[in-house]
């Protein structure tokens, strides 16, 4: 370890006492990062959106859960250097710092917002590139940091999967902590939401899974692994997404109302009563305010709204997943959003149309999961391997489940939900279900 970088880690004096882990230190740079409009922002987001109306002590923010990722990637990075990788100081000062910024472009309510796919909102990358880029956040990334805030950017940047061009061995290594192989977001995310959410199956170590991990060379490039005997922490990581994407999630009490601040948000976006980016400047409360007051009391985007903030959510009709015969016909409306709301608007007006059920235009809702791959590319090291055998070895040696069986094993996460205003038309929904799956298929 330089003396730069351990120094560093030896430790500010100043602490944030995090309800997960503990005392956190923080030094100057970072404090100054958090007292950014941009971060300061996060502490009116819950990291659940609406899901403390089913689970009441889930009231935790993405500041805390950005909190939480700078503290697992501050261990991911001493444990590295700790076992002999070389890292610059300005390697760690980047990576701690795309730790604290990776959410902070998010939109509120995020898993409502950024499921609309309509022309002309600003992507999450564009307005995290603009926020790391071109604002105060950049000011304190140059100065505080000394770093360049289009490299900090580079770091976090997630185009549909894709990574930026021309990346370092050591940016490469960065984006695998946060994002791939080991995934500190997904392990605060999973350990502080199963935490809120009141999940007691849930076990998970992160500390003893980052305490295992090795870097190793493999096809030109230094990636992240565990030791052979970090097995059940891998498995109890894998079990542990499943159960939170099962339990908490997929929730229906969390969907329905997602889905209703969606259908609000579009509705109000193509009405031109919202403008998306000023919308992406909001923290919660600010933008249930801004939709509610984006139009007249009787439009689809207040009346929902007023349902939200009245604790008055949809009524469950169906629920199925990819394994139903109707699920490739709906599915398809999730590129969509217009297309969507003209299919819930058609079974509205059949519904009323035939006499089967009295709806309004926005008394059907669809909601569709988000595009989600449930894999796992943390290798692990097998020092007693055989001649013939690999050191490394990958999950599906370790699990014996190939990639078709992590598919099937998780296919019931992937569910569609259909909701209603009433509790009779949730019934109406399902007496006449395959008329309306018919009504989807053939409207374009």
């Amino acid at each position: 370890m330089s003396g730069s970088v351990g120094e560093f880690f030896g430790g500010s004096g100043r602490r944030i006492r995090d309800g997960v882990w503990g005392d956190v230190p923080i030094d100057r740079a970072a404090r100054m990062l958090l007292e950014t409009h941009a971060l300061s922002r996060l502490k009116g987001m819950r990291q659940l959106g609406f899901t403390a109306q089913a689970f009441p002590n889930a009231r935790h923010t993405r500041f805390d859960h950005s909190v939480g990722v700078y503290h697992l990637t501050r261990l991911t990075l001493k444990r590295i250097i700790d076992c002999g990788a070389y890292l610059e100081y300005r390697d760690v000062q980047g990576a701690l710092a795309a730790a604290l910024l990776h959410d902070a472009a998010r939109y509120p309510y995020a898993q409502a917002v950024e499921s609309i796919a309509l022309p002309g909102i600003t992507p999450v990358q564009e307005l995290s590139r603009r926020l790391i880029e071109d604002s105060q956040v950049a000011d304190v990334l140059s100065e505080e940091w000394d770093l360049e805030p289009h490299n900090v950017f580079r770091l976090i940047a997630r185009d549909q999967g894709a990574e930026p061009h021309s990346l370092t061995p050591t940016e490469h290594l960065v984006r695998d902590i946060l994002f791939g192989a080991l995934n500190t977001n997904g392990l605060d995310c999973f350990i502080r939401d199963a935490r809120g959410a009141k999940i007691p199956c849930v076990m998970l170590d992160a500390e003893t899974l980052i305490q295992a991990i090795k870097i190793v060379g493999h096809e030109n490039r230094a990636i992240l692994a565990v030791e052979e005997g970090a097995a059940g922490s891998l498995q109890s990581l894998v079990f542990c997404r499943y159960l939170m994407h099962y339990n908490v999630y997929g929730h229906h009490a969390l969907r329905i109302p997602t889905v209703m601040f969606m259908r609000a948000v579009q509705d109000a976006i193509q009405a031109g009563g919202v403008n998306p980016e000023k919308l992406a400047s909001q923290d919660d409360a600010g933008a249930l305010a801004m939709v509610r007051d984006s139009a007249g009391p009787e439009s689809s985007s207040a009346a929902l709204t007023r349902r939200l903030a009245d604790r008055r959510p949809y009524h469950r009709a169906l629920e199925f997943d990819e394994r139903h015969p109707s699920y490739a016909s709906l599915i398809r409306l999730r590129e969509d959003a217009s297309w969507r709301r003209r299919v819930e608007e058609a079974w509205c007006h059949y519904l009323t149309r035939y006499h089967k059920g009295t709806a309004g235009p926005f008394d059907i809702l669809i909601d569709l999961p988000r595009k989600n791959r449930f894999t796992m590319c943390l290798r692990l090291i097998r020092p007693a391997s055989l001649p013939w055998e690999h050191s490394l070895t990958d999950w599906q040696s370790l699990s014996g489940m190939g990639e078709e069986d992590m598919i099937r094993f998780h296919s019931p996460l992937h569910r569609i939900h259909i909701v209603t205003a009433t509790g009779d038309l949730a019934a109406s929904v399902r007496r006449h279900a395959e008329e309306l799956f018919t009504i989807a298929e053939e409207v374009g």
